[in-house]
Parts: C-alpha cells; structure tokens; sequence
C-alpha cells in the first residue's frame, strides 16, 4: 500500500485502488474528499481523527464505505455526524468519547444502518450502535426491536443516569456502558445471555446487578470499578468468573457464588474492601492470581478440597483472612505464602 499525503490528510492506497485516511492535520470543521490522486476515497482509518479536540463538523463523502476502530475517538468538540448512502461498516468505538456529539444521522438511502432521533441502529433496528455521548437525556428507553447493544455504545455518556433495556436483549458488547459515571440503574432482561468484557467498568454509581438465570457468558472485567455496587444477584448458569469481573467493587459486602462455579480468574475481587463474606462453592477447581488481594474486611474462606490451583497474590492484604483448608493442599501453601492465618480440615 502506497503512502500519499495533502496539506491536511494522510492517506494510503488499498490493494483495491481505494485511499483510506489514516491521519488528519487541520483545524476546526474537515471536508474528507471524494477522491485523493484521482482514486476513490473509500475509508476512515483506525484512529485516523483520534484525539482531535478542535474538530467540530466533519463531512464525509458519498463512495465512503468504512469508518473503522476509533476512527474520532476523543473529538471532544465534535457535534453532528452524518454518514453517507454508501458507508456500509462502522467500526467499535468510532465515536467513542466524543462527549459533544448529539446527533448521527444516516442518509434514508443507506442500506446498512438508520437513525432515530440521533441514535444509530442498524438498518433493521436490531442492534443499538452508538448512542452520542453529548445527549443530555437523563434516561434512554431502548426501541423494541433492540436484541444487542454493539461495543461501547454507551460508554463515556456523562448525564446519562437511567437506561431501560427491552425485554428482547440477549447479547451487551463489550464496554457499553464503560465509564457511564452516574448511570445508577440498568435492570438486565430475562433474555440476556451474555455481558461482554468491560461492559459496566467504571460506572461508579451503580448499585445493584442481578443478572438473568439465562446468562452464561460474563466478560473480564465487566463490572470493575463499580465503586458503589451494593448488591449482585451472580447468575446460576456461570461455571466461570472471568479475570477482574468485580475489581474495585470497594462496597460490595457480600456475594453468593453459582453452586457450579469452578473457576474464579485472575483479579476477581481484589480491592474489594467491603467484602466480608463469602462461600466458595464445592465445585470450585481453581483460584486465579490476585483474586482476593485487598479484602482486607475477609475474615474466612473455606477452601474446598477439589481446588487445585491458586494463583499467586490470591490472598495477598487481607489481613484479618483465617482460611480453612486442607494440610499441605496448593491452597494451604497459597495461604501460608501470601501470610494469611490457616486453619485444617
């Protein structure tokens, strides 16, 4: 791919004889061209526009076809966005951060995606995939028809403080409500079976989860940060907790763990500071590094006897920890390492 360059833009040419934008060097308002050397402008690359807090409107040509990952990640000042007939994908996170941005509209003739009242769906209504960080709603209702929110759909919408899912959702991507700071309520529908990593990280004023019997998927991550989480009702149907799910839960007292649970990854209640209860299911086969690190309220763990593996750090900080477990068990060595009081079974 041939490298190219204007005054304002970065470009390389594709092995089709398309151009795609990978950089941009102008001020307030851009006018991406429709052709660049005579060949079609057909992209908007990774983070071509990323972090360009000055831009404030952007046109896009007709013959566009991508707007890829991150694409105006951070355009702080950005507002409006309208996409072409001919924009058919739209990357993760492409307008993520752009917490002044209040409208993406879509050309009636684009077969790909739609929009209402400035909110982007795919063109059947099925998937939300991005809701502009600049709207001032304090609650969102989603449409009906919505049975997946795409990857950071929602994330870094700062006024929004309620969200009212469908009963018809079944799949939250991955970051979708990351870093929602006041969002403090987003009941989750029987028909979700899956929350992808990060989903909720950092939503700090969240209080209470209770995921659906039907979820069987939980992201790494997904509700790390949730400072002022208080009550999670765990969905019976997970046999794993993925690396960090409740890091940094710091008020979270006490949780119940699925019977089935067999494997508590890496980081999943460290900082939890709150946490001074909890029963570790008889299924449990592995503790992951770091998993209790900081649950300095813990005050006993009984570890059951088929858990074969524990990860460094796993008890590391918690020093009013009495843990129960069996003689000379890589448990018991984990607890003596990590200097924590050790009871037999």
């Amino acid at each position: 791919m041939a490298r190219q360059a204007t005054e304002t833009f970065e470009s390389v040419r594709l092995p089709d004889g398309g151009v795609r934008i990978t950089a941009y060097h102008g001020g307030a308002e851009a006018v991406v061209p429709a052709q660049i050397d005579g060949a079609p402008v057909t992209e908007i690359g990774r983070e071509a526009f990323s972090g360009q807090k000055a831009l404030c409107a952007v046109q896009l040509p007709e013959g566009l076809r991508a707007v890829r990952e991150g694409a105006f990640a951070g355009c702080v000042s950005l507002k409006r966005v309208f996409l072409p007939a001919s924009v058919t994908e739209i990357g993760d996170g492409a307008f993520v951060r752009c917490v002044s941005l209040t409208d993406i509209d879509a050309d009636e003739a684009n077969t790909a995606y739609r929009s209402a009242d400035g909110v982007l769906f795919d063109r059947r209504g099925k998937l939300l995939c991005c809701y502009p960080a600049g709207r001032q709603d304090e609650a969102y209702a989603l449409p009906l028809s919505v049975s997946a929110i795409a990857p950071m759909a929602f994330s870094w919408c700062p006024s929004l403080q309620d969200v009212l899912l469908p009963p018809g959702l079944t799949w939250i991507g991955d970051g979708a409500f990351s870093y929602c700071v006041f969002l403090h309520a987003a009941d989750l529908p029987r028909a979700v079976t899956g929350i992808g990593a990060r989903a909720f990280m950092g939503c700090g004023r969240l209080r209470a989860v209770t995921m659906p019997g039907s979820l069987t998927a939980l992201g790494q991550e997904a509700f790390s940060g949730c400072g002022q989480l208080t009550e999670v009702v765990i969905s019976s149907m997970l046999s794993q907790l993925e690396d960090g799910v409740f890091n940094d839960c710091a008020r979270l007292p006490v949780i119940e763990l699925p019977e089935g649970l067999r494997d508590i990854g890496d980081g999943v209640f460290a900082g939890c500071a709150a946490l001074a209860s909890l029963n570790l299911p008889v299924q449990l086969e592995s503790i992951g590094r770091d998993a209790f690190r900081g649950c300095v309220s813990l005050r006993a763990l009984e570890i059951p006897r088929g858990v074969t593996r524990v990860g460094i750090g796993a008890f590391a900080g918690c020093r009013r920890l009495t843990v129960t477990v069996e003689a000379n068990s890589p448990a018991y060595l984990a607890a003596r390492r990590d200097k924590v009081r050790r009871r037999r079974l």
